[in-house]
């Protein structure tokens, strides 16, 4: 999610876009090795999935924001409310993205999509075939390919998300042009997030390890350029920009400003990625918890962090990656663990 797609025209009024990515189900048909997910988790009914979509309906409409919803999990096809749901939200006329490992696409569900109106699917891959199923299990990388391409196939705007992490950033090059021949719009990555202590997990990028890997999409970037400016390769995640070229997004977390994550239990989150919940969407409006919440103040309100006080990026980069340096070092407010931008001097 970018800060340039933040912004929406609606009726001819300038206006937040506000987003909400609801995990429908804690389910999957996988078992990935870096999955944050519990699968054990309650889930709601029916009944409450419908409320919870009517107090989003209910925010957005009287804050006058525009919305936007990312339908994920666990994996959100194995949900029986999957297609219900779906219809539901594009029959409100909301942009909706479906957040998928792609195992369970197949030609019917792509057509179905397809004549819901989703706008968008994005397919998780973690590298070529040998690594991505390493990750994920035997066969998820030709599943999941398979899926790419019956959505393709109904022109529906695919797009491809990396986890960078130390078993796989090697491959990122290769999975590009995997994409490519694919007919993928967008390959966008970002890095893992995985409680540690100073990053000794075994999966987490070090330093030098994100500076190359910031460099190489960098490149790829360029080499993957359309002549529309756009490219396959995405670098608009925080501290991708410090291996990129002008041109490329300066990204700020959004959380606790303009989105919210709810998880399949009614769990409340600033961030899927920040282990802190605010509240649970059974006890009240999105509205209330949102406006009550010390952490979601917290956040709306934090600038860069001390170590940051120099740099000619705060600004907007704000320290980072909270998430990537909350699961290292146990501080929410501090420089990302893997900047290697220098600070010059004051004088």
């Amino acid at each position: 999610m970018s800060n340039d797609g933040n912004r929406a025209e609606k009726c001819g009024i300038r206006c937040i876009k506000f987003i909400l990515q609801w995990h429908i189900t804690h389910r999957c048909n996988l078992r990935c090795k870096h999955c944050y997910q519990d699968e054990f988790k309650e889930e709601m009914s029916s009944t409450l999935i419908d409320e919870t979509f009517d107090k989003y309906i209910r925010f957005i409409g009287s804050n006058g924001y525009s919305g936007h919803v990312y339908l994920t999990g666990g994996e959100p096809l194995v949900h029986p409310d999957f297609f219900r749901l779906v219809e539901k939200i594009k029959k409100r006329g909301l942009p909706l993205t479906v957040l998928t490992n792609g195992t369970l696409v197949d030609r019917d569900a792509a057509n179905r999509m397809k004549w819901i109106g989703v706008d968008v699917v994005q397919v998780s891959l973690d590298g070529t075939k040998e690594i991505h199923d390493g990750i994920r299990g035997n066969g998820a990388f030709e599943r999941a390919l398979d899926g790419i391409d019956c959505l393709v196939s109904q022109k529906i705007h695919v797009i491809v998300s990396f986890t960078a992490q130390k078993t796989n950033i090697k491959s990122f090059k290769s999975l590009a042009e995997v994409c490519k021949e694919h007919g993928v719009k967008k390959l966008w990555w970002d890095r893992v997030v995985i409680e540690s202590s100073g990053g000794n997990d075994g999966l987490s990028l070090s330093t030098s390890e994100f500076k190359k890997m910031s460099s190489l999409a960098g490149k790829l970037r360029e080499k993957y350029m359309r002549p529309d400016g756009s490219s396959l390769v995405s670098c608009e995640r925080s501290l991708q920009f410090l291996g990129c070229a002008d041109g490329c997004r300066k990204y700020t977390c959004h959380a606790g400003k303009d989105m919210l994550i709810i998880t399949a239990d009614g769990s409340v989150m600033p961030c899927r990625r920040l282990p802190f919940v605010i509240g649970n969407i059974k006890d009240g409006e999105i509205a209330d918890i949102f406006a009550s919440s010390s952490l979601m103040k917290e956040l709306r309100d934090s600038s860069a962090p001390e170590e940051c006080a120099g740099c000619s990026h705060a600004g907007f980069c704000k320290g980072g990656a909270k998430c990537v340096t909350y699961a290292q070092t146990g501080k929410l407010f501090a420089r990302d663990v893997n900047c290697c931008f220098k600070i010059k001097s004051r004088p």
